[in-house]
């Protein structure tokens, strides 16, 4: 038997009058607020900041008998209140860094067997994405057109706030950095004076990002000339062939971490 139109209406109106009592019911309490600090453990977390490079250690020695000692050396003794060395289980809260002021709180487990590891995971996969861009090597390619005027290693305001901004992404995100700086020019004018320019123009970032508090120890840097075009522009003269090349006009920055 189905439900007649009436008896639709009145379970309708039932919850009408359900939702307003729990309203009214709910208004006659006020809000309810914690205090931060008066949390016991068991609602805050927080993590330790483990060096990316020394988790990206342990994960490579996977399968290579590393055993607990080795483990508690690169990432220290599990700091979740849930685990002991003597688990099998070990687990971590490990800040990885969203930025300068910001860090996101990321739970890590390292499984072991006999006292050998046998595995690692992220227990959340924003956590492992993070970590993933964390410990890839970082590539920028700047347009030598945005940091130098053209036929010129002097190095622009403009250029100067892009160095910046990738020195402060170096001391964030990398330990003991390897960094390479590879200077590039087009083909218009000798060879041999392009190859001069491209080096003068990767010396000038080589400073700039001493002077913005990187570890001269950490660069090397070398001049391509024209060497390894992004274009060729073969059909193109003139002023056009300029604008044409700017591609080529370029410094290349990589950096990766030691280990």
């Amino acid at each position: 038997m189905g439900i007649g139109p009436k008896a639709i209406a009145l379970v309708s109106m039932i919850g009408v009058l359900s939702s307003a009592v729990g309203l009214a019911k709910a208004q006659e309490f006020s809000d309810v607020s914690a205090d931060f600090t008066t949390l016991s453990e068991s609602f805050i977390r927080d993590g330790a900041f483990i060096p990316v490079p020394d988790v990206r250690s342990v994960e490579q020695r996977s399968g290579l008998s590393i055993n607990k000692r080795e483990v508690e050396r690169l990432l220290g003794s599990p700091n979740d209140m849930r685990s002991t060395f003597q688990d099998d289980n070990w687990l971590y809260n490990i800040n990885l860094p969203l930025s300068e002021s910001d860090y996101l709180v990321c739970q890590y487990r390292v499984s072991f067997q006999q006292d050998v590891m046998i595995s690692t995971e992220w227990r959340r996969p924003q956590c492992e994405r993070l970590y993933m861009e964390l410990s890839e090597p970082q590539e920028y390619n700047l347009s030598a057109d945005l940091l130098f005027a053209f036929d010129s290693a002097s190095i622009s305001s403009e250029g100067e706030n892009a160095i910046s901004q990738v020195a402060a992404e170096i001391r964030q995100y990398f330990e003991s950095p390897s960094i390479s700086i590879l200077g590039y020019t087009d083909r218009i004018g000798p060879s041999n004076y392009n190859m001069q320019l491209s080096e003068r123009r990767a010396e000038a970032v080589a400073t700039a990002l001493i002077k913005s508090g990187v570890d001269p120890r950490w660069i090397k840097y070398e001049g391509r000339g024209a060497s390894d075009p992004v274009i060729s522009c073969e059909d193109v003269k003139g002023n056009e062939l300029k604008s044409c090349l700017a591609p080529n006009r370029r410094v290349y920055i990589s950096l990766s971490e030691r280990f």
